[in-house]
């Protein structure tokens, strides 16, 4: 009697082992797919396969090398105010700085080349990175990039490769994926491409599957050069720390001295006498040429720079290659749709909190620093920065839910996807932090489609902390990265200015002196 009792108490006993483990079975879901990181454009640096030199971004050698070449004649040209004889020489210089990435007429390179992080990993590399059991942190991507110059239908092919060369070595049967920059074009290309295949989840990243306006600006000759914009610029590169307000202060007097704006009149005199020229003998023959440039080019502005930047100098097979993702571009609101009508669980992560680049009639769009956060989160009504929205400013698709951030800079509710679209501000392009990872971590962890209102940790609107500290956009945490310059409209204002800017250097260089001397 005794040893039949011990028959249910021993069942008993091993369901509540099993049932207790449940946790952890679903704790792995998170990872049963591998997480393959695409990188963006130049993400790492481009190298000649044959010599392993770095073609691109080009060496401090390179550049020095390329000017020194022509010092005599731009300075003969700047000191005698002769802009308009400046074009040979800087057409000279360009040619020197990037033909090492030149492509022939048909897109294809003149050099073979890769990037330095291009050659996919071992099996024993990627199983160090996929642990079912475990989960997943940013040390667990495997890293994929890419030559940025070829065509898009071409890098989508590449990918798909190495996809399922991961799915082989892991033996696991879904992918999730991050489309970083560039990638999202790469990987909005494999979606259309391959219908989906392999794919759980995937992150848009700061996308530029829509475009930039930079590329699309300087595609289609549209420079514009800005005194005060060129400060706002430069005040978002250094930061809100130490060394930040130290920087700033610096620009600050360049600024009240009237050096930047000296910097600029050159760039606008280089523009108005010499740019014509060195559109058409440099920038049109070296980057028009490049396929893979083409897929930055926002769709509204696409056919004006074929007209403008490339007629005459491609064949009917460049405008093949390129075409072929301008399509693609056209519908990736429609292609998101439908993966995730098939399953697919979709994240647009998009960056904002900066101004665009100080050369190019959109430089007052709100950016990441590289991509318009209206492009990368495919439709947001957004303001100018340094000018956000006023009181009187109502949201454009009113639906039941606040989707204007209480900064007022963003409208998220004319996104494509308003519900699946979150906001990350003062989080530069390039710059990846612990505390994004673990934000797509959460959005890989969830189970199905998550949305903006899924995730307490994570509402829509976030920003960046001085800390490096991704938290939820408020009044509180609120701060801007881009300073608007104000100019004394006196000497004497001015001259107050620099001695308050020239306080500030001492006082942050004996800050940054202490911290020194107490490590």
């Amino acid at each position: 009697m005794k040893k039949t009792a011990k028959i249910p108490i021993s069942v008993l006993l091993a369901l509540v082992l099993l049932l207790s483990c449940l946790p952890a079975f679903a704790a792995s879901e998170k990872n049963e797919s591998p997480v393959i990181f695409i990188a963006g454009f130049v993400s790492t640096p481009t190298v000649d396969m044959e010599t392993g030199d770095r073609i691109f971004p080009p060496d401090g050698d390179t550049i020095r090398n390329a000017f020194m070449e022509s010092a005599g004649d731009i300075a003969r040209s700047v000191l005698t105010r002769n802009w308009a004889s400046l074009d040979a020489p800087l057409t000279r210089v360009l040619h020197g700085i990037f033909d090492p990435i030149g492509c022939d007429a048909n897109g294809d390179p003149y050099n073979a080349a890769t990037t330095t992080a291009f050659v996919w990993p071992t099996a024993e590399e990627i199983m160090a990175k996929y642990d079912p059991v475990k989960g997943w942190t940013a040390a667990d991507n495997i890293y994929y990039s890419f030559d940025w110059r070829l065509d898009l239908y071409t890098l989508a092919a590449q990918f798909h490769d190495f996809a399922e060369y991961v799915l082989d070595v892991t033996g696991a049967e879904t992918l999730d994926v991050i489309g970083s920059s560039m990638g999202a074009c790469v990987l909005s290309t494999y979606m259309a491409q391959y219908d989906y295949e392999y794919l759980n989840k995937v992150v848009f990243l700061s996308g530029a599957y829509q475009g930039a306006s930079v590329c699309g600006d300087a595609f289609n000759g549209k420079f514009a050069f800005d005194t005060d914009t060129l400060i706002t610029f430069l005040s978002s590169l250094t930061g809100r720390d130490v060394k930040g307000e130290l920087l700033n202060a610096l620009i600050d007097i360049l600024y009240q001295q009237g050096i930047a704006q000296d910097v600029v009149e050159l760039a606008v005199n280089i523009n108005t006498y010499a740019m014509g020229n060195i559109y058409a003998g440099a920038l049109s023959v070296i980057f028009g040429r490049i396929p893979g440039f083409w897929a930055l080019i926002p769709y509204d502005l696409y056919d004006s720079a074929k007209e403008n930047f490339v007629a005459g100098l491609v064949t009917d097979r460049f405008y093949e290659r390129i075409d072929y993702y301008h399509e693609i571009q056209g519908r990736v609101p429609e292609l998101i749709q439908t993966g995730i009508v098939r399953g697919v669980g979709v994240s647009i992560l998009s960056k904002y909190g900066t101004s665009g680049i100080p050369a190019v009639e959109s430089q007052k769009n709100l950016t990441d620093m590289v991509v318009d956060t209206k492009y990368s989160s495919i439709g947001a009504v957004c303001a100018e920065i340094n000018a956000p929205f006023d009181a009187s400013y109502t949201q454009a698709v009113p639906d039941g839910y606040r989707r204007i951030s209480c900064d007022r800079y963003i409208d998220a509710s004319a996104c494509a996807f308003p519900d699946y679209t979150w906001f990350l501000k003062n989080l530069k392009h390039t710059q990846h932090t612990l505390s994004e990872y673990d934000m797509i971590d959460a959005l890989f962890a969830f189970a199905g489609q998550p949305t903006v209102r899924d995730l307490p940790d994570y509402p829509q609107f976030m920003i960046l902390t001085r800390g490096d500290e991704l938290v939820p956009l408020t009044p509180e945490t609120d701060y801007a990265m881009c300073v608007s310059p104000e100019k004394g409209d006196t000497f004497f204002a001015r001259l107050g200015k620099v001695l308050a800017d020239l306080r500030t250097v001492f006082n942050r260089l004996f800050q940054l002196l202490k911290e020194a001397l107490h490590k």
